[in-house]
């Protein structure tokens, strides 16, 4: 597909302007995100404490690490506040959003130990040993506890008694000890969530817990948030787990119409000549997926509860993986099969902007090399509209973004991996399924290309309003006006290019903390890989420059229907079925046969090889 020099002078205007929008609203979100600590140096400073704090006690614990958010602090600060003052907040307050916590844990054992590792500096800002309930510890007084507490305090992390008031003050007995919980609020740090006297305020917090001469527990900043406001949070989430449950049903509405399409259509020739592409597809991005959740071992072993042995518990998760999946790709293979033919059959240039057309010529074009080139371009202008949209939204309608998905990749083993998963899976499932598939769905019962577009962008756009956008409807309002977007440019210049767009704008966002913030050049440069891997592809194509000369679409038969092949020629032939007959009556004869279960690539291909005779 040609793209003339005046439409790629525009597209590249619009993503220039776009750039500069992104750069002078979004892009200052990006500077505070430090990911400086790799998590195999997390872990490792996790364990050379425990190791200087309990000796050859640890031996034979297991250890993984997490990366986390505190999503609730930074929707806190965001939503009242606002961002820069945010920024000035983690400044003057040492206080950090972005940490690893390291675990470390024995298979059936209740004591088990959580580090927590600034991603920043290295610091070990957060400790917890939990040991049961059972457990002895020296008796000590309430007054020794406090003062050894706030001792320990002062020399991990410069404690000012004087800068502080006395939050909490906590006794809890065993049989075989007495815990002693003691927190304390910074005198300077009170920011109310409403107007309204008597609803309360955040507050910063430090404690520990301590147990004989142990410290069990310490953090050294939190941010304790009033009661009313996660109830404020919970009702605005409800708001879009609704949508997202409205969502789920036309979803499912959905792919049954294209698995019914599927079923109608098994015999089209257009679906049979993308089927084993459509088909490798689909166990392509399976495998990618599976392989995907051994990537993500650290998290899943994170979770992992003690009380059941190790080796059920992994039974269980990848078994329920395992079946997820298949679902899931059922939900690609179906709409990208029915997708095809309904193209073919409602588009004007009927095999131009499907993978059809590259199937019967080549992917490797220059024509091809253009258009992921657009992709790029394109996915530009989206981070630009959705940056636009994200500022009118802040200043209008009270809208914040929460940024946990800035470092959600980093526990991985190979997070750049788990990035290119993201991007490949959400790119082809969702393109195919709300473009490919939906809008030539409803151009052929609708008549109506705008609301053939404008309904798919809808239910795709509501199917995001779970993420952490602030008030819930507006993810979905802000996803709607993507998909219109890129449902113009689908219907303007195919697939490839939406394909590339898509994933292009979700592993930027995915790898944006990499790429922008403060990282490692591993994860630098392995992100800017991923980033870069359909231009690569498109590199190739441009170098092998094939003509894009489309074949006849033909059917490929099996040896049993190539025996069939024969058996119906033979008769057709002695029978003189086809002599003088006009094409109505060939049609009706063709009907006819296929009436007696006689397949449709059989009955076509005899009645054009003895028409050809």
């Amino acid at each position: 597909m040609t793209i003339s020099r005046r439409n790629w002078s525009l597209f590249l205007c619009l993503a220039l302007v776009s750039f500069l929008f992104w750069y002078k609203f979004t892009y200052p979100q990006f500077s505070f995100v430090d990911l400086s600590i790799e998590k195999a140096q997390a872990e490792k400073i996790a364990k050379d404490f425990l190791l200087e704090k309990y000796g050859s006690e640890i031996h034979g614990y297991q250890s993984v690490v997490e990366i986390r958010t505190d999503q609730s602090a930074d929707r806190y600060l965001q939503r009242f506040i606002g961002f820069k003052k945010e920024l000035e907040f983690f400044k003057k307050h040492d206080f950090e959003i972005f940490f690893y916590t390291a675990r470390f844990f024995k298979e059936n054992e209740k004591e088990q130990f959580f580090v927590t590792v600034s991603s920043a500096t290295g610091e070990i800002t957060g400790f917890h040993h939990v040991i049961k309930e059972s457990a002895a510890r020296a008796l000590r007084s309430e007054e020794y506890s406090k003062k050894k507490v706030i001792q320990f305090l002062k020399d991990k992390f410069g404690f000012n008694p004087d800068h502080y008031h006395l939050r909490t003050n906590l006794t809890t007995k065993f049989d075989n000890r007495t815990n002693y919980s003691f927190s304390w609020e910074k005198k300077d740090v009170f920011i109310r969530w409403s107007d309204k006297e008597n609803t309360g305020g955040a507050k910063l917090v430090i404690g520990a817990v301590i147990s004989g001469d142990e410290i069990l527990s310490f953090n050294k900043h939190s941010l304790k948030l009033p009661n009313e406001f996660s109830r404020y949070v919970a009702k605005k989430k409800d708001v879009g787990r609704n949508f997202a449950i409205i969502i789920r049903i036309t979803f499912f509405i959905i792919l049954t119409a294209s698995i019914f399409f599927v079923v109608v259509r098994r015999n089209d020739l257009v679906m049979h000549t993308v089927k084993k592409f459509c088909i490798a597809l689909t166990l392509f991005l399976f495998s990618i997926q599976f392989l995907c959740y051994f990537n993500e071992i650290p998290s899943i072993l994170y979770r992992y509860p003690t009380t059941s042995s190790m080796s059920s518990y992994l039974w269980r998760y990848f078994s329920s993986v395992f079946f997820d999946l298949f679902i899931v790709t059922i939900s690609i293979l179906m709409p990208s099969l029915a997708g095809e033919s309904l193209h073919y059959e409602t588009s004007v240039h009927k095999k131009e902007g499907s993978f059809l057309h590259y199937l019967i010529s080549t992917f490797l074009s220059r024509s091809v090399f253009g258009l992921i080139c657009l992709g790029y371009i394109i996915a530009i202008v989206l981070i630009g509209i959705q940056s636009i949209l994200f500022e009118m939204g802040k200043h209008y309608l009270g809208v914040w973004v929460e940024y946990i998905w800035l470092s959600q990749f980093s526990a991985s083993l190979f997070p750049f991996f788990t990035i290119f998963v993201f991007g490949m899976n959400a790119a082809f499932s969702e393109e195919l399924t709300f473009r490919l598939f939906s809008i030539n769905l409803g151009k052929k019962f609708l008549k109506n290309s705008f609301l053939a577009v404008l309904i798919p962008a809808l239910i795709w756009g509501f199917g995001h309003s779970t993420y952490p956008v602030f008030p819930m409807w507006f993810r979905g309002l802000e996803v709607t006006c993507l998909g219109l977007f890129l449902s113009w440019i689908y219907l303007r210049y195919g697939i490839i290019c939406v394909i590339v767009a898509h994933y292009v704008f979700d592993v930027f966002w995915a790898g944006s903390s990499y790429l922008l913030g403060k990282s490692s050049p591993y994860l630098f440069y392995g992100t800017l890989t991923v980033l870069l891997l359909p231009f690569l592809l498109g590199v190739i194509a441009f170098l092998r420059n094939k003509k894009e000369e489309e074949r006849d679409m033909a059917w490929r038969l099996t040896k049993h229907q190539r025996y069939n092949l024969n058996i119906l020629k033979d008769y057709l032939k002695d029978k003189k079925l086809l002599v003088n007959k006009s094409e109505e009556e060939l049609q009706a004869l063709k009907k006819e046969i296929m009436s007696h279960g006689w397949d449709i690539a059989v009955v076509e291909l005899a009645f054009n090889e003895i028409k050809e005779n």
